[in-house]
């Protein structure tokens, strides 16, 4: 039996292993292999073997010890579980011979969880399924599921609206008592029934934002953007505005929507219907003959729409082809035309891009995919709500309201962004790029260059993404000093809440200034919406791409390029795969300045066109690899 020194030799001689260890806590990453890594919070990614990754899932926080290999690798041993966030999860149901598994719809998640007979609910292979950990594996590496609901089988009709709604937890149902919380909302308004205001929108939209009206005078035009007033009927904090901020934006997936506001109002009670007074909130502007805004005024007021128009038939107005009957548009294109020409030489506009439309048929199943280029009724449109936006941001001034910031370039890249402005650019080698002024330079420089590089758009992948503040920042993406946005209220709850900023400093009333806390998760569930409407859209677009032979040759515009190959989008759909750079023939090296991989004989370059075919495809792993045609 030891005695008393020896034990406390021994406790001290544990304490001392336990101390030198290398340990530490971070966050599981997956990869498109059976091993995976810990991420720890001292940022160092050390290697988890295939036997542990099988303990633990993507997104686990743990424990490790960290050994390092006579090499230097580091290589972890689990120590213990911390936290796992994993729930709930969509996936495919999967049968291995005696065993029935789910196979997750996550990422970077390469494992198949155990579905124990009695949780299989007459489930088929292939079947859509919503789940719930039951058990998870760190214990022994076994896992098991609770299958919560069989959303359906792949072919079901619209069966990728009803998955993506569940996948991304968007909200089904409203509450009862949803609907409108104010009367007397046309009351005490500035009566503008009699201006010929014109909405101009697709042919199918029915929840009508906005409406457009100019007059041409001695200083150029006086243009009005009138905005649907949701705010007037809706009350802060009643269960329908409870219900539009826990949505924050309508979302629009091909053949569905999701609306952010129950239709009863967002395409009824306050959609700027033609013929149908309602309230707005109207913002007046003096544009000058340069495009300049001289003057912005706001006000509450009562509106009627003279005429639904769609975006082909003012097209066709503008440019002669037909008489629409409203002289006002000519008024308004020759207003949007000088705002433009004021925006390229002040700030910064953005390339434009085409939009794609999805062509379903009686089964909710793709059957075309349609491009649909901008025309100038598009442009106008696009101006004239970016002059009521950005003149709302200066109007509110110092009051509380909700903003868009875009912080410029990654700071990570500003050295990549020096090395290409020395060798290309050498008249800005001593800007600032990090500022406003400078970034703006070099847009306008990238622009009037003649270098066979597409500058550009080098410039644009090495950008940070943009973000929802309470406080002004500047929009280098626009070249603003401050950006906010109140033109789309029956689809954005950030533009309610500006619209809500708006209303309290024309009536005199305090308002509490939104908190970053909030801006944050509109941004979140905004970012929710967008990844829901992308990865269905994709869905589609890979089942389109199914249907036609493996031989066939697309023609591609490079979009992305790594060191491990390039991302195209097909020019005529718009759906984007990945090129791997081993397919080809030849050792390519990465040039991560210029973003462009490159041999003696061969250069594949942002913006480059070049013919690809499809290799893989799998629609519900979301996997599309083509391989130069």
């Amino acid at each position: 039996m030891l005695d008393k020194n020896a034990l406390q030799q021994l406790r001290q001689l544990k304490t001392h292993i336990v101390e030198t260890k290398d340990q530490g806590e971070g966050e599981v990453r997956g990869s498109q292999r059976r091993f995976g890594f810990v991420r720890l919070d001292d940022n160092r990614d050390v290697f988890l073997a295939p036997d542990d990754m099988q303990r633990v899932f993507p997104g686990d926080r743990v424990k490790i010890t960290v050994h390092t290999d006579d090499k230097g690798k580091f290589k972890a041993e689990l120590e213990k579980l911390i936290d796992s966030p994993l729930d709930c999860f969509t996936g495919r149901y999967v049968v291995r011979g005696q065993g029935h598994f789910v196979e997750p719809d996550l990422p970077r998640f390469n494992k198949l969880l155990f579905i124990p007979p009695s949780q299989r609910k007459k489930c088929a292979e292939g079947d859509l399924l919503y789940c719930q950990v039951a058990q998870h594996p760190f214990k022994d590496g076994k896992s098991q599921v609770k299958v919560l609901e069989n959303i359906g089988s792949p072919d079901q009709p619209g069966i990728e609206g009803k998955y993506t709604q569940r996948k991304f937890k968007l909200p089904r149902d409203w509450p009862a008592s949803c609907g409108i919380t104010e009367d007397k909302y046309l009351d005490g308004r500035e009566d503008l029934r009699d201006l010929p205001f014109v909405t101009i929108d697709s042919a199918e939209t029915r929840d009508l934002d906005d409406a457009l009206w100019a007059q041409s005078n001695a200083q150029g035009w006086l243009l009005k953007v009138a905005v649907a007033d949701p705010g007037a009927v809706i009350a802060p904090g009643s269960p329908t505005d409870i219900a539009a901020k826990q949505r924050a934006s309508s979302v629009y997936l091909p053949g569905f929507t999701q609306p952010m506001i129950p239709n009863s109002i967002s395409q009824g009670a306050c959609s700027l219907l033609a013929d149908e007074d309602r309230a707005a909130i109207v913002c007046t502007l003096q544009v000058g003959i340069d495009g300049d805004i001289s003057d912005i005024q706001f006000s509450e007021a009562l509106i009627r729409s003279h005429a639904k128009l769609s975006y082909t038939d003012v097209h066709a107005h503008i440019h002669g082809e037909m008489d629409l009957g409203y002289p006002a548009l000519n008024e308004l294109y020759a207003a949007s035309q000088a705002l433009n020409r004021y925006r390229r030489e002040h700030h910064i506009v953005m390339p434009e891009q085409a939009d794609f439309h999805f062509q379903l048929n009686e089964h909710r199943k793709i059957e075309a995919i349609i491009k649909v280029e901008r025309n100038d009724a598009h442009r106008l449109v696009e101006e004239c709500m970016l002059a009521a936006n950005r003149s709302v941001a200066e109007w509110l001034g110092d009051a509380p309201a909700l903003f868009v910031g875009h912080a410029g370039l990654r700071e990570d890249r500003l050295d990549n962004v020096r090395k290409v402005i020395a060798k290309e650019l050498p008249e800005l080698i001593d800007c600032d790029i990090s500022s406003l002024e400078g970034y703006k330079a070099l847009i306008k420089a990238c622009d009037a260059s003649e270098s066979s590089l597409p500058l550009r758009s080098i410039f644009a992948r090495m950008l940070q993404p943009g973000s929802i503040s309470a406080e002004p920042k500047p929009h280098f993406g626009l070249g603003l000093e401050r950006y906010s946005t109140f033109t789309s209220p029956l689809r954005k709850y950030s533009d309610l809440i500006v619209q809500r900023c708006i209303r309290a400093k024309l009536r005199g009333e305090s308002i509490q200034r939104p908190d970053e806390e909030t801006a944050t998760s509109l941004q979140e569930a905004l970012r929710n919406g967008r990844q829901a409407s992308n990865q269905m859209e994709q869905w589609l677009q890979y089942q389109y791409l199914a249907t036609n032979t493996s031989d066939t040759v697309y023609p591609a515009r490079i979009a992305h390029v790594n060191g491990g190959g390039f991302t195209v989008e097909l020019v005529d759909y718009g759906i984007s795969g990945f090129v791997e750079a081993r397919t080809i023939t030849e050792k390519l090296s990465f040039d991560a300045d210029t973003l462009r991989l490159h041999s003696a004989h061969s250069n594949y370059q942002l913006e480059q066109i070049v013919n690809v075919k499809v290799s893989e495809l799998d629609d519900f792993q979301r996997k599309l690899m083509f391989i130069l045609a």
